[in-house]
């Protein structure tokens, strides 16, 4: 039974990059003590110190319960640490550890590394017309979240 010209699909391709990508992200995340999940999480706490659970959720539009646990993990892990807001005292601020401020400067080297390694070959026009791409089929899927949203909300 043959299902078509797998070998020139663009999804295999795509799996097969993301796979690629993760998998020599992930060993070398594993080496600094990270989770490749808690990467963007890192780096906006990086870029912007104290910020609440629910602006983390927000920013990274993850909910608000995956929020907390990863705050727990990285908390024990020594990464993060809770202060309580100096105006409110009923809300915490995430901010960076020592620790975690080392790990991040090791994290970013290592994303920026990876992706100088996928893109190398690539021109700047080539680079910017696939992030183009990428956008657009990032809006495309949100897009199409948010039109299912609104179908349940609707019913």
């Amino acid at each position: 039974m043959q299902i078509g010209n797998e070998d020139d699909s663009l999804r295999r391709r795509l799996v097969q990059l993301t796979h690629l990508y993760f998998r020599e992200t992930f060993q070398e995340l594993q080496k600094i003590g990270i989770h490749p999940k808690q990467v963007p999480f890192m780096i906006l706490l990086s870029d912007h110190e104290g910020l609440s659970q629910r602006e983390i959720s927000e920013e990274l539009g993850i909910s608000p319960p995956t929020v907390a646990v990863s705050v727990k993990r990285l908390e024990k892990s020594g990464l993060v640490e809770r202060q309580e807001d100096a105006k409110d005292q009923r809300r915490c601020r995430i901010y960076l550890t020592t620790q975690g401020k080392a790990v991040i400067c090791n994290v970013k080297k290592c994303v920026e590394e990876k992706e100088a390694l996928v893109f190398q070959g690539f021109t700047e026009g080539e680079q910017c017309l696939m992030k183009r791409f990428f956008d657009q089929m990032i809006e495309n899927l949100t897009e199409k979240k948010e039109e299912t949203g609104k179908e349940k909300t609707d019913v």
